[in-house]
């Protein structure tokens, strides 16, 4: 399913204010925005500085578990905001004592910090999201500044088909357009200025060489923008080197982004200028990607990067008597009835491939949606409890069907 329709942010409500989300009361005790790069940088030398044009944002805040269960929230539950609307969760940083990353009984009250990244300090909005719903998404927001609010931008978009033939690619610097996304690819860069402009992560492979079994990595500078009516993310597998029959390429991964990173989460409207990675296997050409919203469609845009197109008649034919369907994405929503497709079906203890595996649900098996989608790891996944046992836990969106089909 994609969403067009903006889920219910709040609006954001000042420090010392409590927000109720599920079963969860929420308040902000302390802001620290014009600050939060010397305390960052105090609290541990080994903390990244800021990158250019970006700041540190800190804030301490007093969770209430209201209800019957035991809860966890950590400080990665919390994204950040200013003013380009690209929700950014708190950095791999080291935060003042105590960081919130706290299991909760019911009853109980624990406070702790939480930390974001921002492009303009005077306009922070501090938003809970859990990566694992608790209540409905964004139902508590936060102002670190006076007055504060969600930026807001025009999601219209001027219609085009560049890139909807394979023989026919969008060019660098053209926009394509899906129904989610506007991108367009400014630059492609190869192994060794990616080395160059990444940090740490990247750094530790060693610099690439001329060794053929030395890593190789295809950088590429993006531009995308949010064109529908609710936040999104664009994944780390969006964009995917493919061969001129539009086959993508085996086992081809993403690579760690520089900073800034095209793979953010953008409210609608929004955009972002940053960097996409792929990670070369000798076998696969650079000529040309391909650009999806989704493991859940086959609507597809071309985008060349030196000029090269395919040919779609390239491609092994269907055997006689054949007729592609195109997969739908199951249209579900919490108290749906959905169940398990033709193949076995894990149901995990998170919305993550390597979340533990609490069951292996056969066939056919009948499960009630109770969440909306979150998208982890370029999957959709739903919380489910299984009807006939009540097991509950996590399935990805892609192996379910509704339960009336």
């Amino acid at each position: 399913m994609i969403q067009t329709s903006a889920p219910a942010i709040a609006a954001p409500v000042p420090p010392a204010t409590e927000a109720s989300a599920g079963p969860l009361t929420l308040r902000v005790e302390e802001a620290v925005v014009a600050e939060g790069n010397v305390i960052v940088a105090n609290t541990n030398t080994q903390n990244d500085a800021p990158p250019d044009g970006f700041a540190y944002v800190l804030a301490r805040i007093t969770v209430t578990n209201t209800g019957q269960q035991t809860r966890t929230v950590t400080a990665s539950d919390f994204t950040a905001t200013g003013t380009d609307g690209v929700l950014r969760r708190c950095p791999s940083i080291a935060l003042p004592d105590p960081p919130l990353n706290v299991t909760l009984a019911p009853g109980e009250s624990v406070y702790g910090w939480t930390g974001g990244l921002v492009n303009d300090l005077s306009n922070v909005v501090l938003l809970f999201d859990p990566a694992i719903s608790i209540g409905e998404r964004f139902s508590a927001t936060f102002a670190l500044t006076d007055g504060a609010a969600i930026p807001t931008f025009d999601t219209a978009s001027a219609e085009t088909d560049a890139g909807t033939s394979l023989d026919a690619p969008a060019a660098l610097g053209e926009t394509a357009r899906t129904g989610m996304w506007e991108v367009t690819v400014i630059d492609a860069i190869g192994s060794d200025t990616y080395f160059e402009i990444s940090d740490y992560r990247v750094r530790a492979l060693g610099a690439p060489t001329d060794d053929p079994d030395s890593w190789r990595s295809l950088g590429l500078e993006v531009t995308v923008r949010n064109i529908t009516g609710a936040p999104q993310f664009f994944s780390w597998t969006a964009l995917e080197l493919v061969d001129t029959s539009g086959e993508p390429w085996d086992h081809l991964l993403a690579t760690t982004q520089p900073y800034p990173s095209a793979s953010v989460e953008m409210l609608p409207g929004a955009s972002v200028t940053g960097w996409y990675g792929i990670w070369l296997q000798p076998w696969a050409t650079t000529s040309l990607l391909r650009l999806r919203d989704s493991a859940l469609t086959d609507d597809f845009r071309y985008i060349s990067l030196d000029g090269t197109a395919g040919s779609a008649s390239s491609a092994s034919e269907e055997p006689a008597g054949t007729e592609e369907v195109a997969s739908e994405p199951p249209n579900l929503a919490p108290g749906d009835l959905a169940k398990v497709g033709a193949d076995p079906l894990n149901l995990r203890d998170e919305a993550s491939t390597s979340g533990g595996i609490v069951a292996e649900l056969d066939p056919g098996t009948e499960v009630v949606i109770t969440s909306d989608a979150v998208e982890v790891d370029g999957y959709r996944w739903y919380q489910v409890a299984v009807t006939e046992t009540g097991e509950a836990g996590f399935v990805a969106e892609d192996f379910l069907t509704p339960a009336g089909e």
